[in-house]
């Protein structure tokens, strides 16, 4: 039996058992329809289309389950639909199948589902008096009594929208728009079964028409904006002011409809207008005087959607004036630049007023400027209500100085640059304020009215270098006016000490180093034969400083002493060796033993950390280094001599790791194996291993009894109490850094969980210790029986992993002639699920147990398929199915089929096989618990194939042809199809008696690869029995596309041309180059003919400066086989007038140089002489260089390509 599932009122679209017979090649794909409330399922058909929409075959749904079956004869892409009457809805409606005979849902007994989701209910939303509505209008259904929609939807254009997969019931019909008014946005509707009637209709009143009215960019409220139209009366606009406009007599013949007023933020909302034609007049006026809005009228149409007015209207049309102050209530302040945007700036009167002309309304950004008074930005609404302007108040002044300093100490830069601080008097430290002096030293403030201390700051250089300025500061009192001319207008120590040595010192250095390191000094050198070295520093300034002596191979008392210099000498310094310093570089944390090689016997230990390790030894001399570790080095010992330091480098090479068994009950065969990622290191085998108590007791054994007197203790008082366990087992294994361990512990008796571990070595600072835990327990037994007894019953166990959820392999055996069964041992951490089958048989397991079932005998159906003379007839498809069973299997060579295994139910059965027509083509049948039904069924042929032989014209087989036989005359509906298969075979089923049909290479993407087929067309009569020896001959197409061309010019100019070719993908890099030489033919290589597109071009090395010429280029795509080009090149030469004009000039001076020469020819010719020999020898490399460059100037500097050699 297999897995069973119960589905009320459904009909699953399946491929169930889906079979590819060798004799018939056809696949059945069949099926159930879902449907979750009562449907008659009779109604539904299913059809199977090819892409191109012609109809491969159709059936209709099972009354009792709806379950049907398809045959498909051909592979292919087919489309699987389902076809209810109008206005059901399934999902999905279609299945797109590529049938290979392996990967599909038919071939693999997939199922392919069809699930009625209901009713499709369609529906308007109008504009009011119009035939049409709007898109965007949202759409509801609500079950009745209830408040969350069903199901929602929105208007497409027209009004009209769709609501899918309603069910029947009471349901309100709701309308919503965030803007839209609905004469009525509910209604209640009842959906009935079969139902596929429109929804009621839902009328729109009106749209919102929304508009602005500015002035200068700003909003102007409480303008009027009357409505006129002569397509829509008063009564049908809601929500708009009847009252008439106080002051407008208006130019319109007609009364206005209503009116509008703008807003604050000057915006006009007609809330709900009807769809209709209107005009807007809008009306301005205010207490003293009326402005011009423009435009003075507009017209608009209302249709289905929101209206935004195109044009914004303008209020178009007053002088301000104001005063620049130095404080509140205080004096003008004549001379400041007042600038209002883009407009020109005006300039303050002697009493600090200024005035604006020609100003709109709106808001604008008034600045004012004045050297060292400053104003800040004022931002004001300007408009007629405002005539004066708000007084622009001087906000800060200048407050300016400068700091002299003749000298500069050494240290310090040489910009002169510093700090200057601003203290208010009073003021928190937060307030201060400082600024850098330029170059000269000058500073400036920019402060508000108050009291001030001003305060040059040293930076931490120049307080290191010993810089100080006088006055340390000075007060300052700012009123309503910029204070100017703040100015302001500056020792060495020795330092002294001692360095004491445990041996002679020898050659030493100390370093001087200033706090911030503003002043750096060269070490110092100090040599000395004795024990004691004195050292001497001068010309320090004050400051901070670090002294160090260096000697890094030494350790030190104290390597550096931190001093002061402030105004005397500092005297006094020492610096003490210590020992002598190790340096050791380790990889892990470890202890080290060492000793000095004189005293061997005084050893010390030093823990050392991971990293650069420093120590000191007190003597001198030389050291032997033990490392104590759980890590392996590559040196058991390590030496280190003081004279001659060096830093050590110890590097782990093995890491000891340790492993666990603990087990319930002990073992004396438990063996652990560990194989390396490591070819070079052999399998480990350890074991058999001891537990720890078996350890223990050993260990107790080997210590000697202890004696009471002169008597031993008994064996009773050293008896120790036996334990039952845990027994843990434990096994150690030296290991390298990344290596791979498959660690797996065996014993006959012990099942481990888990069975073996994989580890990698990842060592970090500590030992590794454990790395790797086993458990061992005993195993699980699983038996059973069936009853009565049976033998041969299949028993199959399935487990899950209780930890990570994984199904395990199943485990089959068979029962014994008592009907039982025993497996076993099996692991304790995985859940057990036993099942039992046996052909003819419903196996139930017995409540209570884990492995008992009941065995009940099940029903069968004996089916018989014969032809018109009553012989068998094999490869007929028969589909049974009821309640959750279902099974389609094909007759053999007697004819019959045994359906077994079926328990009671009534079954619908249904004959499948093209070509053939089934009397009964279907029937109910009721099978009662171990009933036997017998049925006989005949068919009769109804229709023909044809079968052929598809070639090259060498007669090699031509695979996956698609061909079609299309009905001609009477027949022209009908349309089938076929594929050739590896040999070259087809058949084309399904062709109708007394038909003809012609038989042709499908067109389109299918067959791209066939150019044609000879004979195109044949046409094939069907006469009552199958076609036999079709040939058809097909002839691949090339796949090369031939280029050439020819050049149109003078014979002289060949020589000069390359014709390249680009892909229009790449128009840098040519694909092909070709220089012409004395023809004006060319052919490049050949290029695929993949339809890409390319661009030939023309290139020529006539020099450009003497010759005047377009360059022609062309575009082609690589669609057939052969295209050739024809290419014009004109050159003209161009003309010399300037090269004239040039000599012209030249003239007259030349001729006066003649009559000069003449008259003093005595003297010149010499001097000429020699001229000439100078200019020949200059115009000659200069002539050839500019030739040289004029040429080099048109050449192709561009790397060519390597043309490619044509295949022929």
């Amino acid at each position: 039996m297999g897995f069973l599932h119960y589905f009320p009122n459904s009909c699953l679209v399946v491929c169930s058992l889906c079979t590819l017979i060798n004799a018939d090649d056809f696949l059945g794909c069949g099926g159930f329809v879902k449907s979750d409330v009562e449907i008659n399922f009779s109604r539904v058909e299913v059809k199977l289309y090819t892409r191109t929409g012609a109809l491969k075959y159709q059936t209709d749904c099972a009354p009792n389950n709806g379950y049907f079956m398809i045959p498909i004869y051909d592979k292919g892409d087919f489309t699987l639909k389902v076809e209810p009457p109008q206005g059901w809805s399934f999902e999905p409606t279609s299945v797109d199948l590529h049938i290979d005979g392996e990967t599909d849902k038919c071939s693999r007994s997939e199922d392919i589902n069809f699930q009625f989701t209901g009713f499709v209910l369609n529906g308007q939303v109008l504009s009011k008096g119009q035939s049409e509505g709007p898109a965007g209008v949202s759409v509801s259904l609500t079950k009745q009594g209830e408040k969350e929609p069903l199901v929602q939807s929105a208007t497409k254009t027209g009004g009209g929208y769709i609501f899918k997969q309603v069910l029947p019931g009471e349901y309100t019909l709701g309308a919503s728009h965030p803007k839209w008014t609905f004469v009525k946005d509910t209604l209640p509707i009842t959906v009935a079964k079969d139902s596929s009637s429109p929804a009621p209709t839902i009328t729109i009143s009106g749209y919102d028409v929304t508009g602005h009215v500015m002035s200068e960019g700003e909003p102007i409220k409480d303008v009027h904006f009357l409505l006129f139209s002569d397509t829509v009366s008063k009564e049908e606009i809601s929500q708009c002011d009847t009252t008439p406009v106080k002051g407008f007599t208006g130019t319109q013949a007609k009364t206005p409809l209503c009116s509008v007023t703008s807003t604050d933020e000057g915006k006009i909302t007609f809330p709900s207008l009807p769809s209709g034609q209107y005009t807007m007049v809008p009306f301005y006026q205010g207490e003293h005087i009326t402005f011009d809005v423009m435009p003075t009228s507009m017209d608009f149409s209302v249709a289905h959607d929101s209206v935004t007015l195109p044009t914004t209207f303008r209020v178009e049309g007053f002088s301000v004036s104001g005063r620049i102050l130095d404080s509140k209530r205080g004096n003008g302040i004549p001379g400041v630049k007042v600038k209002v945007q883009d407009r020109s700036e005006v300039i303050s009167k002697a009493d600090g007023t200024y005035q604006l002309i020609k100003i709109t309304s709106g808001t604008y950004v008034v600045t004012a400027s004045k050297d060292n008074i400053f104003f800040e930005p004022e931002t004001m609404k300007i408009n007629p209500n405002t005539p004066r302007l708000p007084d622009i108040i001087a906000s800060r002044f200048s407050l300016c100085g400068r700091i002299v300093i003749d000298k500069l100490p050494a240290m310090l830069p040489s910009s002169g640059k510093r700090r200057v601080s601003l203290i208010p008097e009073g003021g928190a430290a937060k307030d201060t304020v400082s600024v850098a002096t330029d170059n000269a030293g000058a500073f400036c403030f920019t402060v508000k009215p108050g009291s001030f201390s001003v305060q040059p700051t040293l930076n931490t250089e120049e307080v290191a270098a010993g810089l100080k300025l006088i006055p340390s500061q000075q007060k300052v009192q700012v009123q309503n006016a910029p204070v100017l001319g703040i100015n302001f207008s500056q020792f060495k120590a020795v330092i002294r000490g001692v360095i004491k040595c445990i041996d002679v010192c020898g050659t030493l250095q100390i370093t001087l180093h200033s706090e911030g390191g503003v002043e750096e000094r060269s070490p110092a050198q100090i040599s000395q034969s004795s024990k004691t070295a004195p050292f001497l520093l001068r010309d320090v300034l004050p400051g901070k400083y670090k002294v160090t002596v260096i000697q890094n191979h030494w350790c030190w008392q104290t390597p550096s002493l931190d001093i002061q210099v402030t105004d005397g000498d500092v005297t006094s310094l020492e610096f003490v060796q210590t020992g002598y310093q190790l340096q050791c570089h380790v990889s892990h944390p470890i202890a080290m033993l060492y000793h000095n090689t004189k005293s061997p016997k005084q050893s010390k230990q030093i823990d050392l950390n991971k990293g650069l390790n420093e120590f000191c030894l007190e003597k001198s001399g030389s050291y032997r280094l033990t490392p104590l570790s759980c890590h392996r080095f590559e040196h058991e010992t390590y030496s280190f001599d003081t004279s001659s330091p060096a830093m050590l480098a110890l590097t782990a090479t093995k890491h000891l790791m340790t492993g666990a068994i603990v087990a319930k009950q002990p073992s004396s065969d438990v063996t652990v194996s560990i194989r390396s990622s490591i070819e070079a290191e052999p399998l480990v085998q350890l074991g058999p291993l001891k537990s720890q108590k078996e350890l223990e007791e050993e260990a107790k054994k080997t210590v000697k009894p202890a004696k009471k007197g002169n008597a031993t203790a008994t064996d009773e008082e050293t008896k120790v109490a036996e334990d039952t366990g845990p027994y843990v087992y434990e096994f150690t294994y030296w290991a390298r850094n990344g290596e791979k361990l498959i660690i797996t512990p065996s014993s006959q008796v012990i099942l481990f969980y888990p069975a073996k571990a994989q580890v990698t070595i990842q060592t970090g600072d500590d030992c590794l210790g454990k790395v790797v835990d086993f458990e061992g327990r005993a195993g699980v037994f699983l038996s059973g029986q069936v009853q009565p007894g049976l033998a041969g019953v299949k028993i199959s166990v399935t487990s899950r992993s209780l930890e990570d959820k994984e199904v395990r392999p199943a485990i089959n055996v068979e029962t014994g002639k008592d009907g039982r069964y025993r497996i076993g041992p099996l692991p304790d951490t995985a859940e057990y699920n036993v099942q039992a089958a046996l052909e003819g048989y419903v196996l139930t397991k017995v409540e209570g147990t884990v492995g008992d079932f009941k065995a009940s005998k099940l029903g069968e159906i004996t089916i018989e398929v014969v032809d018109e003379g009553g012989l068998p007839l094999q490869g007929v498809l028969l589909s049974l199915s009821g309640g959750t069973f279902r099974s389609n299997n094909l007759t053999q060579a007697s004819g019959s089929l045994v359906f077994t295994g079926l328990g009671p139910d009534q079954y619908f059965l249904r004959a499948l096989m093209k070509e053939y027509k089934f009397e009964p083509g279907s029937q109910m049948i009721n099978v009662e618990e171990g009933s036997t039904f017998r049925l006989k069924i005949k068919g009769s042929r109804v229709a023909f194939s044809c079968y052929g032989m598809i070639a090259s014209l060498n007669g090699e087989p031509e695979p996956d042809i698609a061909l079609e036989a299309q009905g001609v005359g009477d027949c022209g509906q009908v349309v089938e199809e076929g594929i050739s298969d590896q040999e070259g075979k087809f058949r084309i089923r399904g062709l109708q008696p007394e038909c003809s049909y012609e038989l042709q290479l499908k067109s389109g993407d299918v067959n791209s690869h066939i150019e044609r087929a000879a004979p195109k067309t044949q046409i094939i009569k069907v006469q009552g029995k199958d076609i036999d020896n079709l040939h058809i001959i097909v002839f691949r197409r090339l796949n090369q596309f031939d280029i050439g061309g020819n050049i149109i010019t003078p014979s002289e100019h060949l020589a000069t041309l390359k014709v390249l070719l680009y892909s229009e993908d790449n128009l840098v890099s040519p694909v092909h180059t070709l220089s012409l030489g004395s023809s004006s033919f060319f052919q490049f290589p050949s290029l695929p003919n993949d339809g890409a597109r390319y661009v030939m071009r023309l290139e020529s090395s006539l020099s450009k400066s003497s010759w005047d010429y377009t360059l022609p280029e062309a575009s082609f795509s690589t669609d057939g086989y052969f295209k050739h080009i024809t290419l014009q090149f004109n050159p003209e030469r161009r003309a010399v007038d300037q090269e004239v004009s040039s000599g012209s000039h030249l003239a007259l001076p030349l001729i006066a140089a003649l009559i000069a020469i003449g008259l003093n020819h005595a003297k010149i010719l010499p001097i000429l002489q020699q001229l000439g020999l100078a200019l020949k020898g200059f115009r000659s490399p200069g002539g050839s260089e500019v030739r040289d460059m004029g040429g080099a100037g048109d050449q192709d500097t561009r790397p060519k390509k390597k043309p490619r050699t044509r295949k022929t």
